[in-house]
């Protein structure tokens, strides 16, 4: 089987789990492989949410055991690899691992409450707020252009998401959920991009399942595991599918955010409702209007464009350097 965690490719680790590029505190130049490894993420998550929805499992005990299982797949290779966890390590990953955690729980909740299009397009707003931390926390420069197609990718959610029916969708507590779910996944990217940094993108992932498991665990002592259809033949393999899928897209993205920019990721992530409403069309029998179908064209289609003018920054950024000062553009390819 496949080692499912990708390697950074730019480090060497020793047996204590260290890196070259751990500590470094700086970002990877931008490349054309993070912003692929960032638009498969995305996909992954998009089909996951339906996955999600149409589990026959209470949502916090879905995440609970989510949770855990994939601590223990990470943990596997991680020890396999002879990289292993350091206790200085934990105030890198605290804060994504705590809204990684909290994400899962009001996500999860969410869709107990309210519509597929309605909780996954509340959550995908999260580049509100992460494109102003792009530029204030990570020196990343938010161009009028990126301003510009994220507007018009949210004017393309929006019509989906007011296109879609109202079963469930006028539900205070699913929409309330999914607002807490929006705050948490924008503060996870965040986390994500800065932890990134410093640490290994396997030790990352084990991090960040070991503390949402345990912000869990008290929580599925008090209210109960749904323990009738979880534990199960068919309920453990509907988690091993969770882990396996949108699971994965947290795997691949980690590791694109040392390939990438916040800007670019956050932005990508507007493709989600998207890809989730047309499958859960397909696959949950909800309906898909016209007003729908032309959102998520406008949607992808302003993505698309992101996603171009992401490829060509560090070419444009080559030449503008290489005219003021060539030698800076040399050391810049090297």
């Amino acid at each position: 089987m496949a080692d499912p965690v990708l390697p950074d490719g730019d480090a060497c680790r020793t047996a204590a789990g260290s890196s070259a590029d751990e500590g470094a505190g700086h970002d990877a130049e931008p490349t054309p492989t993070g912003l692929s490894a960032a638009v498969l993420a995305v996909s992954l998550w998009g089909g996951g949410n339906v996955l999600v929805a149409a589990v026959p499992i209470d949502g916090l005990s879905l995440a609970f055991l989510r949770l855990w299982l994939a601590f223990a797949v990470y943990a596997a290779v991680m020890l396999a690899r002879g990289v292993r966890l350091r206790r200085e390590q934990f105030r890198t990953v605290l804060m994504g691992g705590f809204f990684f955690g909290a994400d899962l729980i009001t996500f999860y909740l969410a869709l107990q409450y309210t519509s597929v299009a309605i909780a996954v397009t509340i959550s995908a707003l999260q580049p509100i707020g992460v494109l102003a931390a792009a530029a204030l926390f990570f020196g990343e420069r938010v161009t009028r252009t990126h301003l510009a197609l994220g507007t018009v990718a949210i004017v393309g959610v929006v019509m989906v998401v007011l296109g879609a029916g109202t079963d469930r969708a006028a539900s205070l507590t699913g929409n309330l959920w999914a607002i807490g779910a929006l705050i948490c996944w924008a503060g996870y990217f965040i986390g994500s991009k800065s932890a990134r940094r410093h640490i290994d993108n396997n030790a990352y992932l084990v991090w960040i399942n070991l503390i949402g498991g345990v912000m869990l665990t008290p929580v599925i002592a008090i209210v109960g595991l749904d323990a009738d259809r979880a534990i199960s033949w068919s309920g453990l393999g509907w988690v091993a599918l969770i882990v396996a899928v949108p699971g994965s897209g947290h795997v691949i993205m980690n590791w694109a955010h040392r390939h990438t920019t916040l800007t670019a990721t956050s932005l990508l992530t507007l493709a989600m409702p998207v890809i989730s409403t047309a499958l859960a069309a397909l696959f949950l029998g909800q309906s898909v209007v016209t007003v729908q179908v032309t959102g998520i064209a406008i949607t992808l289609a302003a993505l698309a464009a992101v996603t171009a003018y992401n490829a060509r920054q560090p070419a444009l950024l080559r030449r503008v350097v290489g005219r003021v000062d060539p030698d800076r553009a040399l050391n810049h390819r090297t």
